[in-house]
Formats: structure tokens, sequence, C-alpha cells
């Protein structure tokens, strides 16, 4: 919704219902639940990872950081949450919406190789919010939609503790255009791909 000083019009990133978010949500702790009821996981995966968004909603690359926690053993099954943001995803500037964002928060499911240097594939889905705010306040985009990502990358062990990540991933909303009550997503306005690498620490 897009919020002005003296009242508020709807917003062209329309958010999807707030009882659909709520099913969306269960849904994706349900798949986390099953695979935790499954055989233990031999690692636990904290990643740190920075790199760039491009392509798609986005003007030109833009700065991208963020977190991962997952679990991987020795088998080709994994799970991972991640949280990452992309300031100035829009652009930059003295246009109307000068600060903005886009902010993910996303599970994913992991195949992945066996060995000291494991290609694995990943896909999964969650929250892709977007932001957008005028400097003086009075205008502002602010919108929780659904969205997934596929994609993959590397891990190469250092150590027993630590190894070095590479990551490419393609992100989309999906957004219901006609909100009457039915469960019907599509793509929505925003993707891109994002390419980052990382650190990340086994225990």
């Amino acid at each position: 919704m897009i919020k002005t000083a003296t009242g508020s019009v709807t917003s062209p990133f329309r958010p999807a219902p707030a009882t659909r978010w709520r099913r969306l949500r269960r849904a994706a702790l349900a798949v986390l639940l099953a695979l935790a009821a499954g055989p233990g996981f031999a690692d636990t995966l904290l990643t740190g990872f920075a790199g760039g968004a491009f392509g798609g909603a986005t003007d030109r690359t833009r700065g991208t950081y963020g977190g991962a926690l997952g679990f991987l053993g020795d088998g080709p099954v994994g799970f991972e949450l991640e949280f990452a943001a992309t300031p100035d995803f829009f652009g930059e500037g003295e246009g109307v919406f000068s600060k903005n964002n886009v902010l993910t928060g996303m599970g994913s499911l992991l195949l992945a190789s066996p060995g000291r240097l494991r290609i694995y594939a990943a896909a999964g889905a969650g929250l892709l919010k977007t932001r957008l705010e005028d400097p003086d306040q009075l205008l502002s985009v602010d919108s929780n939609d659904f969205g997934i990502n596929v994609g993959g990358g590397l891990l190469v062990d250092l150590s027993d503790h630590v190894a070095l990540r590479g990551d490419v991933r393609y992100f989309r909303d999906l957004q219901d255009d006609e909100p009457d009550g039915d469960f019907d997503l599509d793509l929505g306005n925003v993707d891109y791909w994002r390419v980052v690498g990382g650190l990340t620490l086994k225990f």
C-alpha cells in the first residue's frame, strides 16, 4: 500500500492477503519439520555472503549481502534458511523513491554431490519484501510478497570446519492480481539474478 500524508492508495505491488500468507508460512514450516524428522544431518553450515544482484527489475548491478543457516550431511539432501538485503535495488538519485531495497527470507532444498568439492542445486520459497520510500517519508510502498528462488553453487572444503562457497540464484515474486478469495498466484513485477560468494563455518 502507498501511504501519503492525506490517505492511501493501492500499491502496484499488491501484497497477498494475510490469510494466504499465513497458509504459505505454515506450509514452509511443515516442509522444515518433515526434513528435520528425517535422518540426522551431519553438519550445520553457517554462511556469510556478499555479491551482486542484476538483470530483471533492477537497472544495473547492485550490491547484495546476507547470511544462511543450512543443514547438510554426507548424503545428497539438505535444507537451508537464508536472509539477504539488496539496497538501492530500483536505483538511487533524485527520483520520487530515492530510498529503496529488496529483502528476502527463504527456505530452500539442497541437492548436493559428495566429496570435498560439492556441487549443489537449490530451489525454495519464502518472503520477498519490496520497500520504496521518498526522502520526506510522505509516500512509501511496503510490499510483502511470496517469492521463489532456483539456482545452485559450489562448496569447497578448506578444512573440516571451514569452506568457501559460491552461489548463483534467480529470484521472482508471485502476486495475486485478483484477490477473490481463491489461492491463485501469478508472476509478479520483481525478478533478478544474484551471484554471491562467502565463507562457510561447519559445526
